[in-house]
């Protein structure tokens, strides 16, 4: 037994010596190959983390400039810079999406679309100033707004993105429906289209089929705005309709 033992572990060992040498190289080689894709990964170009943040200013500025602002200051965020980017072998694209161009918080879409293709956002704070209505003296309740009630300053707009008018087109002849103070811009809700038709005024009334229109004196039963429904006397059938305001004076009877 002793005998056995011996020969089958002395043969075993001359046996599986070739494999474990061969086993010891494999292991040795792959290791290699692990240090040289390490190594070129390493020195692989990478893009400049600080070389795209300035890229993304300029951008934005020139994007903001083109909308007639008359200053703009951005501030782009800091980029993780543990972030390795392949360097592209072209220019990089990129997008802003502001459909009101009037900064705030925003992201601007970085891409490259070479061979290493990759896109990050890139979060950035934009403020723009151009001039804007406000008021040139206090408004109150009921005041039909004019031209003199206007005046204009340089605001940074982005605080005004939803729910303001800030041109006169959109403000002259709107009625005020709360007190607006002087030099502040004029918040939608503010802002009414105003009374043209009050109740008891004759106006007049129109109804149209297809081609054909006809025309007829009426009451106004109540107050209307342009765009509102009110309700009207016919005068010759004495007949209450239905009618939209579409100007002073003047009504569409609703079908």
């Amino acid at each position: 037994m002793r005998f056995r033992s011996f020969y089958r572990i002395f043969f075993l060992n001359i046996a599986f010596t070739p494999i474990k040498q061969g086993i010891n190289r494999i292991t040795w080689f792959c290791a290699l190959a692990v240090c040289f894709s390490q190594s070129a990964n390493a020195q692989a170009p990478i893009e400049n983390i600080g070389q795209i943040e300035l890229q993304v200013a300029r951008f934005l500025t020139d994007e903001y400039s083109k909308t007639q602002a008359i200053k703009v200051e951005v501030k782009v965020g800091n980029l993780d810079n543990r972030l390795r980017l392949a360097r592209c072998d072209q220019s990089l694209s990129l997008n802003l999406k502001d459909t009101t161009n009037s900064g705030g918080n925003i992201n601007v879409q970085v891409a490259c679309k070479g061979t290493s293709s990759w896109t990050i956002l890139v979060p950035a704070q934009a403020k723009v100033y151009r001039s804007v209505a406000v008021a040139s003296r206090t408004l109150q309740r009921g005041d039909v707004v004019t031209e003199d009630d206007l005046t204009t300053e340089v605001k940074d707009v982005s605080e005004f993105r939803m729910g303001f008018s800030l041109v006169p087109n959109a403000i002259v002849g709107k009625e005020i429906k709360f007190t607006v103070n002087k030099g502040e811009v004029f918040r939608n809700s503010a802002l009414d289209a105003p009374l043209v038709i009050k109740r008891g005024d004759t106006v007049s009334m129109e109804a149209a089929a297809g081609e054909i229109s006809v025309k007829t004196n009426g009451t106004a039963v109540s107050d209307g705005r342009i765009g509102q429904q009110i309700r009207v006397k016919n005068n010759q059938s004495a007949r209450v309709i239905n009618a939209r305001v579409v100007a002073a004076g003047k009504v569409q009877s609703i079908m």
